[in-house]
């Protein structure tokens, strides 16, 4: 797909659901909820978002460690640079920046750095759906398209956890990397990327810190669940812990949909419709925990992760040329 008709089509998806967002909105009373919104619980929230980063980057820091032993300064730093490259580039090109961060002037390519961070996502989509697993049989969600949704998007994770575990056990870039088709230098080229790339995704099976992953992962989505409820607390909304599972995991999926960098629109109307439509929340309200909350995950993340940028030896135009790759291939 042109590069050109994916910005346009991610701008569309995003100026839509802003439209949608604030669409027969009583600006009078959604300027009430914003006035009315707790600073204290809000600038709590952003101190346990930012706080969160760091066990994050230490999980990063052991998914790593079977390629090479990096300081956990140097994983946070390419952590927040990540965080700060998702909040100004389209198609989260943070993620490849951040693994670019991570490789440059170290042993560790970027293919295999970039292949961690899809293991990381991955985690994360597994805590997600642990939530959901809990969650959705204690609480009856009436909403079909909210239904369709969360089946497909637990129908895809599940999936494509299957295909890397079927792909791994069975060695399958190694007996296809046999084919004559691919004994030509472009193509060994092509083939020797994928397996470094899946060589990071994979390195989670041979890793000795499993279990402080898991219990990682378990702790950063512990984190999200509590900030989400003061989050909630500081708009004046009140969920029990079980609704707060459920709006958490509709949040997750909502923030995967293609839009402008940040999840512009698509958060806020996404959010605003599983307020309003699953928990009978007032349209000003869901909008301004909306507002809240994206504000809360976005500007804090990429002001630090700016900072990081600037004090670092990385430039995006370095990054677009792909150096690294190109060196290690």
């Amino acid at each position: 797909m042109n590069k050109n008709f994916k910005l346009l089509l991610t701008l569309i998806v995003s100026l839509f659901c802003l439209y949608f967002a604030f669409s027969g909105q009583d600006f009078e009373s959604l300027s009430y909820n914003l006035s009315n919104v707790n600073i204290y619980k809000v600038c709590t929230a952003i101190a346990l978002l930012i706080a969160s980063c760091l066990p994050r980057a230490l999980r990063w820091k052991l998914l790593v460690e079977p390629f090479e032993s990096m300081s956990f300064h140097h994983v946070l730093s390419a952590t927040m640079i990540g965080y700060f490259g998702n909040g100004i580039l389209f198609f989260r090109l943070g993620e490849f920046l951040k693994a670019f961060v991570l490789a440059k002037e170290h042993k560790i390519t970027v293919p295999q750095a970039f292949g961690t961070v899809i293991t990381e996502r991955v985690l994360d989509l597994l805590m997600v759906l642990l939530i959901c697993l809990i969650v959705i049989p204690l609480f009856p969600l009436n909403d079909e398209k909210i239904k369709i949704a969360l089946f497909l998007s637990s129908s895809i994770v599940v999936v494509f956890v299957a295909i890397i575990v079927i792909v791994y056990k069975l060695d399958f870039l190694e007996k296809i990397s046999q084919f004559k088709i691919f004994h030509n230098r472009y193509s060994k080229k092509a083939i020797s990327q994928i397996q470094k790339l899946f060589e990071g995704v994979v390195v989670i099976f041979k890793n000795k810190n499993i279990f402080m992953i898991v219990f990682l992962s378990l702790f950063i989505w512990g984190m999200y669940f509590y900030i989400g409820i003061i989050v909630l607390d500081a708009c004046k909304i009140s969920l029990g812990y079980v609704e707060v599972g459920v709006l958490t995991v509709i949040s997750s999926f909502i923030i995967g949909i293609p839009s402008l960098p940040g999840a512009a629109g698509t958060l806020h109307s996404g959010v605003r419709y599983a307020l309003e439509g699953v928990f009978q929340i007032s349209a000003p309200k869901a909008l301004s925990y909306a507002i809240i909350s994206h504000a809360i995950s976005y500007f804090p993340l990429l002001v630090i992760g700016s900072i990081y940028f600037l004090i670092s030896n990385v430039s995006l135009k370095e990054v677009k040329k792909n150096k690294v790759i190109n060196e290690e291939i």
